[in-house]
């Protein structure tokens, strides 16, 4: 009698163990964000220029982004959707570690909105980003 319960006890450990080590588990994909959809508001896609914010409402679109070329930029261009031009942005030169905020005065844009950076670093090479970014209308 007394082999019965000791074996059905190791039963009972040897799934219990297993059933901890799979919460675990899950648990570390959750806390890595394995599982969580991407955000509704992102940009993606710029290398050396880095994304920090960027809004959305009925009559302009703002993106926010730092100068992370590894030089200061006296020469440099933001053109939404390859059409929109007239932007808001103070045009003096745009120093290592600066944040720039562009501004577009626009009636309608749909998710996701396409913005082009261009820009000459000091070395006098021309570089071009391309930031596609989310929004929710």
């Amino acid at each position: 009698m007394e082999n019965k319960g000791q074996s059905a006890l190791e039963y009972l450990m040897t799934y219990g163990w297993a059933l901890v080590v799979i919460v675990i588990v899950i648990a570390a994909l959750f806390a890595f964000g394995i599982f969580n959809p991407p955000s509704a508001g992102t940009c993606t896609g710029l290398d050396k220029l880095a994304y920090e914010d960027h809004g959305y409402d009925s009559t302009t679109f703002s993106i926010s982004v730092r100068n992370g070329t590894g030089s200061s930029l006296s020469t440099f261009s933001a053109v939404l959707n390859s059409e929109v031009s007239d932007m808001n942005v103070d045009a003096t030169a745009w120093n290592l570690g600066d944040r720039k905020v562009f501004t577009y005065p626009i009636a309608d844009l749909t998710s996701p909105a396409t913005i082009n950076f261009e820009y000459e670093t000091s070395s006098g090479i021309t570089h071009t980003e391309t930031a596609s970014c989310s929004f929710s209308n």
